[in-house]
């Protein structure tokens, strides 16, 4: 039996390891960027495909942006 929990645990550390990627059309309709979706339009490209977490990222850097 540990055999196979170990096979699983291989395969679910595995797939945790990989992110999930989304189009921009996915992610503006998401619930996760509702209170960001002006930003989402603006800062990805239509064609692209993205993580949640370089959306975020994206997002924090021009928030930091100054001003000119």
């Amino acid at each position: 039996m540990t055999g196979k929990k170990k096979d699983l645990e291989t395969v679910t550390e595995g797939a945790a390891a990989a992110e999930n990627r989304f189009s921009k059309s996915q992610l503006l309709v998401s619930e996760h960027f509702r209170d960001r979706r002006d930003l989402v339009d603006a800062l990805l490209d239509d064609g692209g495909s993205y993580t949640v977490k370089s959306v975020e990222e994206k997002i924090e850097k021009y928030m930091k942006g100054k001003v000119k």
